[in-house]
């Protein structure tokens, strides 16, 4: 049986919503409301919070 720790998803995950909300803040998108910026922030905080929640849960693969 092969473990795979959860906390390498939601981590995969967290890094995608961060390096979207980076690229959001620098102004780089065409979305310019501070609104959305609160937004994918909380998002990013929420993220990490639940990678950090989940870091001792795994799933059995095989």
């Amino acid at each position: 049986m092969f473990k795979l720790p959860m906390v390498i998803i939601y981590m995969i995950i967290a890094f995608n919503i961060t390096a979207f909300t980076v690229v959001l803040l620098l102004n780089m998108l065409i979305i310019t409301s501070l609104i959305a910026k609160i937004i994918a922030c909380a998002l990013t905080i929420g993220a990490w919070v639940l990678a950090y929640v989940n870091r001792y849960k795994v799933v059995k693969i095989f």
